[in-house]
C-alpha cells in the first residue's frame, strides 16, 4: 500500500465517562500528522446528562465526529459499530479513560503502521507509579503487579496472551475478518476472545512502547464489583473462554484434583472476610485471585 493511500481512524467507545481531554489531545495531534486522521467517539447510551453534554462538545473539535446509537448496545457491538462508521485503512482502538504521555502518540502509531501494515500493534497501558489513594489500592496493586509480570520481553514471546483492547492498532482487513464477539454484552473478556481469534487466523501481534495512562482507577468496591461482573461473563461463556483465561484454568485444575468441594466450603465460610479485606486500604493481590476463583466457582455452580 502506497503511503498516500494510508488513512487512520481513531475509534473511542465510551459509556458514562467524559473523554473530552483525550479527544482534545488527539485532535491537536491529528493536525500534525502526514496522513489523514479521523477520530470517532461512540457514546454507548451514557445515562449521566453532564457527561452526555460534555461529550457532545467534542463533535466541534477538528477531525472529531461523535456517534450515538439509539440505545446501549454493549462493549463488543459498540466497537464493531465504530468500525462500520470509519473510513481508515488502519484502526486505532482506544479506551476512553486513557491519556497519551506526550505529543508523539499518534505519530508513533503512524510509524508502526508503516512498519507493520498488516496485523496488530499493541501500545500498552500504564498506571501511576505512586498509589493515588488507599481507596483505589486494589486496582492499582493488581495493575502494577501485571506491569512487572508482562515485560516487553514476555509480551514478545507471548504476543497473543497479553492482548488488551485498551490501546491497539489493526489494519482494516484483519479487523473485518474477526470483529468483536457481540454475544458478550457485559464487562469482561471480549478482548481475550479477540486475541484468540487473531491467533487462530494467523494475524501477527506486535507489542511496542506507546502506552496510554489509565486515568480512571476505580475505588476498591467498584473494582471488585467489576471483577464479579467479568466472572459472571466468564461463566456464561465458559466454553469459549476457559482455555484462554488463567482463573478458569486454575478452576479446572481444582476440579481435576477433586479439591473443589473443600475449596468451595472454605470460600463460603471466608467470603465475607475476604470481601472486607479487598475493600480495605491494604488489599492483597493473592487474596483477590483467591476471591476470583471462589466467585467463579459460585457462578458456575450457581451457589
Amino acid at each position: 500500500m502506497e503511503s498516500t493511500d494510508l488513512r487512520l481512524s481513531v475509534l473511542i467507545p465510551t459509556y458514562n465517562f467524559d473523554c473530552t481531554p483525550l479527544a482534545e489531545v488527539l485532535s491537536r495531534q491529528a493536525g500534525r500528522t502526514d496522513i489523514p486522521v479521523e477520530i470517532l467517539i461512540a457514546d454507548d447510551g451514557s445515562t449521566r446528562e453532564d457527561i452526555r453534554r460534555s461529550i457532545g462538545l467534542c463533535d466541534g473539535l477538528p477531525h472529531v465526529r461523535l456517534v450515538r446509537p439509539a440505545c446501549n448496545i454493549g462493549r463488543s457491538a459498540i466497537r464493531n459499530l465504530l468500525f462500520r462508521e470509519s473510513a481508515g485503512t488502519h484502526l486505532l482502538f482506544l479506551d476512553s479513560d486513557g491519556v497519551p504521555s506526550d505529543g508523539a502518540f499518534l505519530s508513533r502509531y503512524i510509524e508502526a503502521l508503516r512498519e507493520h501494515p498488516h496485523g496488530v500493534v499493541c501500545g500498552g497501558i500504564l498506571h501511576p507509579d505512586r498509589l493515588p489513594s488507599p481507596a483505589v489500592s486494589l486496582r492499582w496493586r493488581y495493575e502494577k503487579a501485571a506491569e512487572r509480570r508482562f515485560t516487553q520481553a514476555w509480551k514478545a514471546s507471548h504476543p497473543y496472551d497479553c492482548f488488551r483492547s485498551f490501546n491497539f492498532l489493526i489494519d482494516r482487513e484483519s479487523f473485518a475478518r474477526i470483529l468483536f464477539d457481540e454475544s458478550i454484552r457485559h464487562y469482561g473478556f471480549e478482548d481475550v476472545l479477540f486475541g484468540r481469534r487473531l491467533q487462530e487466523c494467523g494475524i501477527p501481534v506486535y507489542h511496542t512502547e506507546n502506552p496510554l495512562t489509565n486515568t480512571d482507577i476505580e475505588p476498591n468496591e467498584t473494582y471488585l464489583r467489576k471483577n464479579e461482573e467479568a466472572l459472571r461473563t466468564l461463566a456464561d461463556h465458559y466454553g469459549k473462554l476457559h482455555q484462554s483465561v488463567r482463573i478458569a484454568q486454575a478452576w479446572e485444575k481444582l476440579r481435576r484434583l477433586r479439591l473443589l468441594l473443600p475449596f468451595r466450603f472454605c470460600f463460603r465460610l471466608l467470603r465475607p472476610c475476604l470481601r472486607r479485606h479487598l475493600c480495605g486500604s491494604r488489599p492483597s493481590v493473592f487474596l483477590l485471585n483467591v476471591y476470583k476463583l471462589g466467585y467463579l466457582d459460585s457462578c458456575i455452580n450457581k451457589g
